[in-house]
């Protein structure tokens, strides 16, 4: 005997099954909780001039820190990162007055930003106030 197939189509529901999605979203919270690494970030808190011009014109003797590369130059004497904290720690900045505290910070092309950030930490630690000096272009 042969078997009688139905000519009827079984219908289908036009529905996606939702029923895991709760279960995906809760693993998924769970992985992102246990690879996520918790870092302290490095910051320092830096006086910024406010880039406004006076009528007082600026001294010459202001201090210039140079990074051009590798190389730290403070008042163009090669300096190393210790030397550059001794000298800013010798200008007593914190004790002058807010005019005398600014130290020009220049950077070149090609500078690494770790030595960019020390030199920017190094004059904030000591009471400075950055004056960054940027290329006309």
């Amino acid at each position: 005997m042969r078997k009688r197939y139905s000519h009827e189509k079984k219908h289908r529901s036009g529905e996606i099954p939702t029923g895991s999605f709760s279960d995906i979203a809760f693993l998924l919270i769970i992985y992102f909780l246990v690879a996520t690494t918790l870092v302290k970030v490095k910051t320092i808190t830096a006086d910024l001039p406010t880039g406004e011009k006076t009528s007082q014109p600026q001294s010459d003797k202001t201090p210039i820190v140079n990074l051009r590369g590798a190389e730290i130059f403070f008042n163009d004497r090669k300096v190393t990162m210790p030397e550059l904290n001794d000298r800013l720690g010798a200008l007593e900045l914190g004790t002058q007055e807010p005019s005398k505290r600014v130290i020009m910070l220049e950077s070149a092309r090609g500078t690494p930003y770790e030595n960019y950030f020390q030199a920017l930490a190094s004059i904030s630690r000591h009471d400075g106030v950055v004056a960054i000096v940027e290329e006309d272009e």
